[in-house]
């Protein structure tokens, strides 16, 4: 129901219910009768309030985006689920050392080498890779690396992958 049917509904549920009140404390013809309608009475308005309070609570806790009535959709073409699935494992890569490593490491290797081809350079040359990169960013890179002691330790943070990325970029330039 809307929002202004259920403020009509309520209305006129709290005013039958006054008016059983009324009745019952003027003493009606026949009590018995008017405490069970003005139970049924208090038990709509109750089912009333308690379904709007629902239905706020469920309302405030949508995204602004389904707020404003259009439903989230997932992207559905193969290169945003791609996009998708990166974004999804970068944010399981900051969570844990395992999952940086397992996950997304792998593919910043992958690029890596790919962006050092292009300017003549591989990832085995340390130093070279070291003096284009940084210290910082070939730690992430790095063709030795071991999986992390701690897989459950911090992951690597979201800026640090973004600055590799920036550094690789420039590097086509």
């Amino acid at each position: 129901m809307t929002r202004a049917l259920w403020a009509t509904f309520l209305t006129v549920a709290a005013l039958v219910g006054i008016a059983l009140a009324i009745a019952l404390g003027v003493g009606a013809p026949d009590p018995a009768v008017i405490e069970r309608a003005a139970a049924g009475a208090f038990g709509l308005l109750g089912l009333g309030i308690g379904s709007i309070a629902l239905s706020t609570a469920v309302e405030a806790g949508r995204t602004g985006r389904a707020r404003r009535g259009q439903a989230f959709e997932e992207p559905t073409g193969a290169g945003a689920a791609g996009y998708v699935a990166l974004e999804r494992a970068l944010r399981f890569g900051a969570s844990t050392a395992g999952d940086f490593h397992a996950q997304i490491r792998p593919r910043l290797v992958a690029l890596t080498k790919a962006r050092l081809a292009r300017s003549g350079v591989a990832l085995s040359d340390k130093d070279r890779v070291m003096e284009l990169l940084g210290a910082d960013a070939y730690a992430l890179v790095e063709p030795d690396a071991a999986p992390p002691a701690d897989r459950f330790g911090p992951g690597v943070a979201i800026d640090r992958v973004r600055r590799l990325v920036d550094t690789l970029e420039a590097l086509g330039e």
